[in-house]
C-alpha cells in the first residue's frame, strides 16, 4: 500500500486536466504581480517617509538658523548699552539713588531715544525694557499704559536672567506680567544681565520681547501645512512657538530625541505620528514637527489603490486567457484520452489526426502507432501461446535431467561399495556433490560453509587424478561460516592454480579466509610455474572486458567471470588481486565488503 496523499495534493490530484491549467495559469501570473505590487507599494511608501524626513529636517534646519541669526542679533543688541557712556551714567546713578527715586526729564528723554534706536527696523522686536537696581524699568511703551510690577526681581525670568551672569537668557513663550490687564501679548524674550566692562558692577537687566510673528515669517517660506505640526521647544522643553494644522487637536507628548537631529514614532491611541526634530547648537532650541503618518501614507494609498486597480483587470484577463488556452491545450488529450477508452473496450481500429509537430501531434501519433502494434500482436497471440508452452515442456526436461544424472551416480556408487572400490565410491559421491553445487541457481548466495564444502569435493577428484603431486593446505577461520558469498566463487580460482599454476608437476595449493575490518579476504595461492609483469597485466586487462567464450584464453575468462560477478554484486568495494613473479608461483586475492554481524559467535566451531 502506497503513502496516502495529503487533503491539498489529493484534491489538485483529483481536478480535470483543464482545471489544472488555468490554476496553473492564474497562479503563475497573479503570484509573482502580488509579490511585485507588494514589493513596488513597500518601496514607495519607504521613499515617501525617507522624503518626508528630509523634507521636515530641512525646514526645522532652516528654521533654527534663522533663530540662530535672530538671536546672535539679540545678543549683539543686549551688549550695546554697555558701550554707551551716557546710558552707564544713567544706569549707575540709578544704581546709587533711593529706590523711590525717579529719573530727571533729561535722562528719560535720553533712555527712551536709545531704546527707540534700537528698535528702528527690527520690526520683530515688540518692546524692550532696561531694568534698573533701584526697581526702575526704562521703556519704548507708553508709561502711562505699561504696568510695572513693584517685586519684578521674584518673577522666574529675572531670577534665571541673574543666576546667568551676564550670559544671554532665552525666555521661553510668556505674556509680560508688565502690561495692562486684558491687552497681553505672548512673546518670546531675551534677557541679559548688564556689568560695566571695567568694574564688571552690575549695572541691571535688559529683556527685549520678540513677537510671534517672527516665526510666521520665518515659515512663510515652507509649506508646513502639509507636514503636521511645528514646535520649537528649549532644552527643557518650555514652549517658544506652536503651530498646528487642526489647532482643536492636542499636541502628542513629545520623545526625548537627545542632542543631534533625529525622528521618532509616536503612537497616541489609534493615532501614529512621526517626530522630527532638529537642535541648534548656538541656541539650544530644538524645532519639531509632528506628522501624521496617515499624512505621509497619502500618496500611498493612491498608489496602492492603483496597483490594486490595474492588479483586478489584470487578473480578469488572466482568467479569461487561462481559461482560453486551457480548452485549446486540453482538447487533444481530452480526444486522446476518448480514444483510448474505445481502445480499451476492444476497438483497435481507432486513430487521431497527427497535424502538428509539437508534443501533442507527436502523442498522437505515438497513439496511433501503439493501435496498429496492437491490432498485429492481437494476430499473433496464438503463435506466441505455442512457444510459450514448448518453452514449458523445455524447462520440464531441464528439472528432469539433472535428476537423472544424480540417480545414475547414486547407482554407481552403490555398485563401487558393493565391489569394495572405496576409491570409485569417493570420487563418485565427491562428484555427485559438486553437481549439485554446481547445476543449482547460478547467481544465488550461499553461506561460505558451503562454498568450502564443494571445494572439498573438488579437490578430492582431482587429488585422486594427481595423487601425492598435489597438496592442499587449508586456512579458514571458522568463525566466519555463516558469511554470504557469490556461488562458484573459488572453484575457478582452484582450478587455475592445478591447470595453470602446478600443471604436469606436482605444487602446493593454499585456500585462505580471512576478515580485515570490514572486508572479507578469500586467496587462493600456488607455488607452481607463476607469471612475469606482462601476463599479470594481460590477465588484469582481460578482467574488465565481459568474458567470451571465443578468446581461447580458459583462464582469462574464468577471472573476467568472477571480477564482473562480484563487481555487479558488491559494486566498487569488491576487487580481484593478482600477484606472482616467475618461478616462485602466483596468488589471487578476492576481496568483498562485509557487513557487522556476519560472524558467528560461538567460537568453538
Amino acid at each position: 500500500m502506497g503513502p496516502i496523499p495529503k487533503p491539498g495534493f489529493a484534491l489538485f490530484a483529483n481536478m480535470s486536466l483543464r482545471t489544472k491549467i488555468v490554476s496553473i495559469f492564474i497562479l503563475l501570473i497573479t503570484l509573482p504581480f502580488a509579490i511585485q505590487s507588494y514589493v513596488a507599494y513597500h518601496d514607495f511608501s519607504s521613499v515617501v517617509k525617507r522624503k518626508t524626513a528630509d523634507y521636515t529636517l530641512r525646514i526645522a534646519d532652516q528654521i533654527n538658523k534663522h533663530l540662530d541669526t535672530t538671536f546672535t542679533e539679540m545678543q549683539r543688541l543686549s551688549l550695546m548699552p554697555l558701550y554707551d557712556q551716557e546710558v552707564v551714567a544713567v544706569l549707575k546713578k540709578h544704581g546709587e539713588a533711593r529706590p523711590d527715586s525717579l529719573p530727571s526729564v533729561r535722562n528719560m528723554e535720553k533712555m527712551s531715544s536709545y531704546i527707540h534706536g534700537i528698535l528702528f527696523n527690527r520690526p520683530e522686536l515688540k518692546s524692550i525694557q532696561i531694568m534698573t537696581n533701584d526697581g526702575y524699568a526704562f521703556t519704548n511703551m507708553d508709561p502711562s499704559l505699561v504696568k510695572l510690577p513693584d517685586r519684578f526681581r521674584e518673577e522666574s525670568w529675572y531670577r534665571k536672567t541673574a543666576a546667568a551672569d551676564g550670559a544671554g537668557v532665552l525666555i521661553a513663550r510668556h505674556t509680560p506680567s508688565y502690561m495692562p490687564d486684558g491687552g497681553g501679548e505672548d512673546v518670546v524674550s531675551f534677557a541679559r544681565l548688564l556689568r560695566e566692562p571695567y568694574t564688571n558692577r552690575a549695572l541691571g537687566i535688559i529683556k527685549m520681547d520678540l513677537k510671534l510673528s517672527l516665526f510666521d515669517r520665518i515659515l512663510s517660506n515652507w509649506d508646513v501645512e502639509e507636514y503636521g505640526t511645528i514646535v520649537v521647544v528649549n532644552g527643557d522643553n518650555e514652549p517658544f512657538f506652536e503651530k498646528r494644522i487642526d489647532p482643536g487637536v492636542p499636541l502628542p507628548p513629545l520623545p526625548d530625541f537627545g542632542a543631534e537631529a533625529a525622528s521618532r514614532r509616536l503612537d497616541i491611541g489609534s493615532d501614529r505620528y512621526y517626530a522630527f526634530a532638529d537642535r541648534s547648537s548656538a541656541t539650544g532650541l530644538r524645532v519639531i514637527s509632528v506628522v501624521p503618518v496617515d499624512t505621509i501614507l497619502k500618496e500611498s494609498k493612491r498608489m496602492r489603490a492603483f496597483i490594486t486597480g490595474i492588479g483586478l483587470f489584470c487578473l480578469a484577463a488572466a482568467c479569461g486567457l487561462a481559461m482560453f488556452f486551457s480548452y485549446r491545450l486540453s482538447k487533444p488529450l481530452i480526444e486522446l484520452r476518448r480514444k483510448m477508452f474505445r481502445v480499451q473496450l476492444g476497438n483497435f481500429r481507432e486513430s487521431l489526426p497527427a497535424e502538428s509537430k509539437d508534443e501533442i501531434g507527436q502523442l498522437n501519433a505515438s497513439f496511433n502507432r501503439m493501435v496498429e502494434e496492437i491490432n498485429r500482436l492481437v494476430n499473433e497471440v496464438y503463435v506466441i501461446g505455442l512457444r510459450e508452452k514448448e518453452a514449458e515442456l523445455a524447462a520440464l526436461l531441464s528439472r528432469i535431467n539433472p535428476h537423472f544424472i544424480y540417480n545414475t551416480l547414486e547407482s554407481i556408487n552403490m555398485m563401487a561399495v558393493r565391489r569394495g572400490n572405496e576409491d570409485v565410491s569417493d570420487m563418485v559421491t565427491a562428484l555427485g556433490t559438486l553437481l549439485r553445487h554446481s547445476i543449482d541457481k547460478y547467481d544465488r548466495m550461499i553461506p561460505l560453509d558451503r562454498e568450502l564444502e564443494s571445494i572439498r569435493s573438488y579437490v578430492r577428484i582431482q587429488q585422486m587424478r594427481y595423487g601425492d603431486r598435489l597438496r592442499v593446505v587449508y586456512d579458514i577461520d571458522d568463525r566466519l561460516g555463516n558469511v554470504a558469498v557469490p556461488k562458484l566463487l573459488l572453484q575457478p580460482l582452484v582450478e587455475n592454480a592445478i591447470y595453470h599454476g602446478i600443471g604436469d608437476g606436482s605444487g602446493t595449493i593454499w585456500i585462505a579466509v580471512a576478515r580485515f575490518e570490514r572486508e572479507l579476504l578469500l586467496i587462493v595461492r600456488d607455488d607452481g610455474c607463476g607469471m612475469d609483469e606482462a601476463a599479470i597485466e594481460r590477465l588484469k586487462r582481460s578482467m574488465s572486458r565481459p568474458p567470451t567464450f571465443e578468446s581461447g584464453e580458459g583462464g582469462g575468462m574464468a577471472l573476467a567471470n568472477i571480477y564482473q560477478r562480484i563487481r555487479l554484486l558488491y559494486g566498487d568495494g569488491a576487487d580481484l588481486d593478482i600477484d606472482g613473479s616467475p618461478g616462485a608461483g602466483a596468488s589471487f586475492t578476492i576481496t568483498l565488503p562485509i557487513g557487522e554481524g556476519e560472524e558467528r559467535d560461538d567460537g568453538d566451531v
